[in-house]
């Protein structure tokens, strides 16, 4: 029995993204969702129609929860049978995204011929870090992200701002028992095991930042010089000092670029052309 159907609500949309089919589904084995978030505004979802006989895309999606609990809400239960440049689309403002959010999900398909739906693995999508596509014209929000990293990221995790192709910024609540904070940084590569000392010895990094600088009660870090993509991840290490003199230095941790997640604030025209029409779902 497929999803109980709803009318899909137009999201604003901020940049000009006809071909996110060909560019995100290249790899003919990724087979996950993407998602295009703008904050605290809607979300829309895209999935490859890789089968012709594929007729029908739905997903159910659990925002925060414990998939082992029995008390479930689906925070967003839709299905769709509309393809765009080659992708199944849902666009939706019913789910309100916000930094540190998880998604789990399981995503549903019917195929021409066969009563049977198909129900894949449960999944996850993190929103923590910003994405913002390279063709947006928005412009960056003038302050703002030293709060959300104050106010949502801990534990010497940085909240990452990548704006595709142009560049990234950092930024790291300022607890009152840390004096200085660094930044090491791999691009598409992992740290390879051993010392501090002997990492920097015989591996070159992307990013060594010694002390970040203080703005708006936190330490940030901005540059134009390193530039990421959708697929890239980036392996960093949180070092510095206490104001006890104790050294800081955090084990790897990584970070995918796999969805766009936009500020809210940012302001752009929506485009009409490129809207779905509230339609039923019917299967023949």
């Amino acid at each position: 029995m497929l999803l109980k159907s709803f009318v899909l609500i137009s999201l604003c949309v901020t940049c000009s993204l006809a071909g996110i089919c060909q560019d995100v589904f290249k790899d003919p084995t990724e087979d996950r969702p993407f998602f295009k978030v703008l904050e605290s505004q809607g979300v829309e979802i895209y999935y490859p129609k890789r089968d012709p006989k594929q007729d029908m895309f739905g997903i159910k999606i659990y925002k925060n929860q414990d998939l082992r609990k029995k008390d479930l809400h689906c925070d967003l239960c839709v299905n769709t049978t509309h393809v765009e440049n080659g992708c199944f689309k849902i666009k939706s403002t019913l789910l309100s995204v916000e930094p540190r959010d998880v998604l789990k999900y399981t995503t549903l398909a019917s195929f021409t011929g066969k009563s049977e739906i198909s129900v894949s693995p449960a999944n996850k999508a993190e929103f923590t870090d910003y994405v913002i596509p390279a063709p947006c014209v928005c412009s960056d929000p003038p302050a703002g992200y030293c709060d959300k990293a104050s106010s949502k990221i801990t534990d010497y995790r940085p909240l990452f701002k990548f704006h595709e192709s142009s560049g990234f910024g950092a930024y790291l609540p300022r607890a009152s028992s840390t004096a200085a904070v660094g930044l090491q940084a791999l691009k598409n590569a992992n740290f390879r095991p051993g010392t501090a000392s002997q990492q920097q010895q015989t591996q070159k990094l992307d990013l060594n930042v010694d002390s970040m600088s203080e703005r708006n009660g936190c330490f940030a870090y901005e540059s134009s010089a390193l530039r990421f993509a959708l697929g890239d991840h980036i392996n960093f290490v949180v070092t510095g000092k206490k104001t006890g003199g104790e050294k800081i230095r955090t084990d790897p941790r990584k970070v995918h670029l796999r969805d766009y997640f936009i500020p809210a604030t940012c302001s752009c025209p929506a485009e009409q052309s490129n809207l779905v029409k509230p339609h039923k779902l019917t299967r023949h």
